[in-house]
């Protein structure tokens, strides 16, 4: 497991960065700058994806099912969003962000916390 720490700590990090992501495209939405907010959501999926491939060996290691779950429930929303997206369907972004992608996230990055920190914080 000790050589899958600083994936653990740099994903940590990123996760951090990514519900930042999210919380501003929130924001811009709200705003009313939805043009704004594509490519900024699609930064975040790059990142999402990065940590994602990143800490595979760790997770499958871990044993840990239940952040494959909460991983395969992020894919799906945020597959929602793109889609919302394409149809240029910002209310409905702004929707989908707000009761399923930030909440799942945020479980997400719970998850990895849970089971990432006994290894980089000892």
């Amino acid at each position: 497991m000790e050589k899958h720490i600083e994936v653990m700590k740099q994903s940590l990090e990123l996760s951090e960065t990514i519900l930042e992501g999210l919380q501003h495209i929130q924001k811009l939405l709200s705003e009313g700058k939805s043009e704004q907010t594509i490519f900024l959501f699609e930064d975040t999926l790059l990142a999402y994806e990065t940590i994602s491939k990143a800490i595979n060996l760790a997770v499958t290691e871990l044993n840990n099912e239940s952040i494959s779950a909460k991983q395969a429930e992020f894919s799906q929303a945020a597959d929602l969003v793109v889609t919302a997206y394409e149809e240029k369907n910002y209310a409905k972004v702004q929707e989908i962000l707000q009761f399923t992608l930030v909440p799942q996230f945020k479980k997400l990055k719970e998850e990895l916390e849970q089971a990432f920190n006994p290894f980089v914080v000892s």
